[in-house]
């Protein structure tokens, strides 16, 4: 191995999306706090007035938001927020130099419009103009002079956000891909267990899997905006999962009490394969392992049973999940970069294990 490859091992592990996904708290929590403390020590060295606000900024836009994706979409919302309320406030400030009651009734007027649009998509943005006319005006007898001042606290400390958020970034779209291919995983497992009438808590694989996808159902408006891509096609994968959970749950609850599949267990071991190949194909980032030939179901060797059906129906949601990943990867692989200690023979190797 080459010495600068031996040198930036330790930087490319902590950038790797698996390793960024595995330690995300840690990772989140360690980055506001430098931050914070970054925005603390442009306070202590230069003389800035109510720098508090700056402190505050980069606590709110990056407390509960750890991927990038959801920070820039804050970042833009805050930005246009915080550059109407400012000139809200500025205004507020130059109507109480004519009459208090003026500015009173200008500001209520604002604060009115933006509890309105505060219900919606727009929420966000909204809530940021009230917040900064607020700040900015105060009761309308500041001075101009301190609302520029908070108003440049502000911008500061969303472009502070923004830097930090780029700093071993968690991208939205790196965490769902991962939570579903561990639900690809888990659905293999199950069903595996399931028609061979191997005993299974299915009940906790199943809260597993259900946790994960209410996990990644708040992931995919930030992973669409990341890949720049609809969030039709997230929408669409969201429900093949809730195909595959319901499918399971019918499929433990009449097991018992029907025969085995009919074709001695080759439509089962296609599926198992199918599912596993296309978790480590979403996980490594390898579209090839999302190319598989599933077999049409045989219900004419005998009366088809319920099982039957049932995997016949879980058969064509497999296929149809395949396909739609396969559609996504050019867009996940133009904005990704790949596990860059996992090429596709270790894929592979896994995969067998």
């Amino acid at each position: 191995m080459k010495p600068a490859r031996i040198l930036t091992a330790p930087w490319r592990a902590v950038k790797n999306p698996l390793f960024l996904y595995q330690h995300h708290r840690q990772i989140h929590a360690l980055r506001v706090a430098l931050a914070f403390l970054f925005g603390l020590m442009i306070n202590l060295s230069f003389p800035i007035q109510h720098g508090s606000w700056m402190l505050v900024t980069i606590v709110v836009m990056l407390g509960n938001v750890p991927h990038l994706g959801a920070v820039a979409q804050k970042t833009r919302q805050r930005t246009v927020g915080t550059t109407v309320g400012a000139l809200a406030g500025l205004l507020a400030l130059a109507l109480y130099g004519v009459s208090p009651l003026l500015s009173f009734a200008w500001m209520v007027l604002v604060i009115l419009l933006s509890a309105y649009h505060a219900i919606g998509k727009a929420g966000y943005t909204a809530l940021t103009v009230g917040i900064t006319l607020v700040i900015v005006a105060g009761v309308g007898d500041g001075t101009v002079d301190e609302s520029l001042w908070r108003t440049a606290n502000v911008a500061l400390g969303s472009l502070i956000s923004m830097l930090a958020a780029s700093l071993f970034p968690q991208r939205a779209l790196d965490h769902w891909r991962f939570l579903l291919s561990d639900n690809l995983r888990e659905s293999a497992l199950i069903y595996s267990h399931i028609a061979r009438r191997v005993p299974l808590d299915t009940e906790a694989a199943l809260g597993r899997f259900n946790t994960r996808l209410v996990a990644m159902r708040g992931l995919i408006s930030a992973a669409a905006s990341e890949c720049e891509q609809s969030a039709v096609c997230f929408e669409s994968i969201q429900r093949g999962q809730r195909t595959l959970y319901s499918l399971f749950d019918r499929m433990d609850d009449i097991a018992e009490k029907t025969a085995l599949l009919a074709d001695g267990g080759r439509q089962r071991q296609a599926i198992v394969k199918a599912l596993f190949r296309a978790a480590h194909g979403i996980r490594f980032l390898h579209a090839d392992l999302l190319l598989n030939a599933l077999p049409e179901p045989q219900l004419k060797e005998r009366t088809p049973g319920a099982c039957d059906w049932l995997s016949a129906e879980l058969s064509q949601t497999t296929r149809r999940l395949c396909d739609e990943l396969l559609l996504l990867m050019p867009a996940i692989l133009a904005t990704q970069q790949t596990l860059l200690s996992l090429s596709k023979e270790d894929a592979l190797r896994r995969l067998e294990d």
